[in-house]
């Protein structure tokens, strides 16, 4: 580990990942010269570019939080375990759902002492208080799409499941000495990808105080103020992982400026952690 700057990265994904199709088709996870199809586009590779050791990870696309979080133990244990690697621990940086997974993986594995794996978590967009959204989905079509086996994710983002696992992993969380973070963003309705904005508009009806990013308010992002950061990023869902849209152009936003701001803010989170987890 002498080499990289501090241990390894280890980025989650969010629910419905939006690049399945290229990752069943070409196998993007990890593949450098790919990297520009990847859900987290460039990141990895920027990254790398800056001294750090970084890896993708791959849950299943609409599972329930206890099968993906289950999923992500699995692969970062592959990563733990690399004795030419030699890492003790490993920071993760997860989008949307990524985090909650995260959070799941950590609580039902604390008998067994995991989260002294993990040195933090960076949350970036993730509904810590639930989702109005999933909210909506579950009230109407929920019930048919758990029948047919699809999309029991969205049962796990509901408002009522985050509230609720939120209260039991409080007092863990509070003295598990992961060192955790969490960043938000959010646009103007006309600046958000056009598929976002009705999404955008449930939101807003159900948190008008806060703004959001299309899909998670910037209050459900935030988890403890404790841990949160500013600035908000001026981003929506897929922007925050380096996806640019047309509807950037409204405000004079273009593809290089999108993506280099979000290179940026990743390689910034990194930079930090490097400095808080130094090489031993």
């Amino acid at each position: 580990m002498d080499q990289y700057k501090t241990y390894p990265i280890i980025l989650a994904h969010g629910i419905a990942r939006f690049d399945e199709l290229s990752r069943q088709l070409l196998d993007i996870d990890n593949r450098d010269a790919l990297d520009a199809l990847h859900y987290f586009k460039n990141i990895r590779t920027h990254l790398q570019s800056h001294g750090f050791y970084v890896r993708h990870t791959n849950v299943d696309w609409a599972g329930s939080v206890d099968e993906r979080s289950g999923q992500l133990k699995q692969q970062i244990e592959g990563v733990l375990n690399d004795e030419e690697l030699g890492a003790e621990q490993v920071h993760i940086i997860a989008h949307s759902m990524g985090g909650l997974d995260s959070r799941h993986m950590l609580f039902d594995n604390r008998d067994e002492g995991f989260h002294e794996k993990i040195a933090s978590l960076t949350t970036i967009a993730t509904p810590h208080n639930g989702s109005p959204i999933a909210d909506s989905i579950v009230g109407g079509i929920g019930d048919l799409l758990k029948k047919l086996g699809f999309g029991e994710g969205t049962h796990d983002l509901t408002t009522e499941a985050c509230c609720k696992f939120n209260a039991e992993s409080e007092a863990f969380e509070r003295e598990c000495g992961v060192h955790f973070r969490s960043y938000a963003g959010k646009q103007k309705r006309r600046y958000v990808f056009t598929p976002l904005k009705p999404a955008w508009d449930i939101v807003h009806e159900s948190e008008p105080e806060f703004g959001n990013d299309g899909l998670v308010s910037v209050d459900s992002a935030r988890w403890k103020e404790e841990y949160f950061r500013k600035p908000v990023l001026d981003a929506d869902h897929f922007n925050l992982c380096g996806w640019w849209d047309f509807s950037e152009l409204l405000h004079l936003k273009l593809r290089g400026q999108l993506e280099g701001e979000i290179k940026a803010f990743y390689l910034c989170i990194a930079e930090r952690l490097a400095k808080r987890f130094p090489p031993a």
